[in-house]
């Protein structure tokens, strides 16, 4: 099937409006968020510190793909592209990713980095990415361990805070 003609029923928009309730379905139909952790109020923040976003729908209005670019005017890394499995091999990442790409071409990032875990690393060779050399450790730590770190942190501090 060529690209064109899996395409036809397709619509893609840029930073418009999307049904974070769709958005969220999707991220749990791919495996991103089996334990149902986000909430319709976080995914709608998500987007609106994105600096880009491209959602692709069928003409029924089922989000079908999706993509994004975040981070600060200078260093941005691209996420969650991703397709929903019966609409893969369609071109759909293809498009979003074109559109990523047009958006960090008007753009003057001086960094853009791109976390593949999907073992599809030679699609985003297709966009001019390469799989860098780490120089640096990656570190991680569980955001249950934050909260209870910074809980911990505002009981010592207020215990150390002089009395009156």
């Amino acid at each position: 099937m060529n690209a064109y003609a899996s395409l036809a029923d397709i619509t893609f928009t840029e930073n418009g409006y999307i049904d974070v309730a769709q958005l969220n379905a999707l991220y749990r139909l791919i495996g991103w968020d089996s334990h149902h952790r986000r909430t319709e109020a976080e995914t709608t923040q998500m987007l609106r510190v994105s600096h880009y976003y491209i959602a692709a729908h069928t003409a029924e209005g089922t989000l079908v793909g999706f993509a994004r670019v975040c981070g600060d005017p200078y260093v941005v890394q691209v996420l969650d592209v991703i397709t929903h499995p019966a609409y893969r091999r369609r071109g759909i990442a293809t498009q979003c990713m074109r559109g990523v790409l047009a958006h960090l071409q008007r753009s003057s990032y001086v960094s853009v980095t791109l976390t593949d875990g999907s073992g599809i690393a030679g699609f985003y060779h297709r966009f001019g990415f390469r799989v860098g050399i780490d120089v640096a450790q990656r570190w991680e730590r569980e955001t249950e361990t934050i909260s209870n770190d910074a809980d911990s942190e505002r009981e010592s501090a207020s215990d150390k805070s002089p009395r009156y």
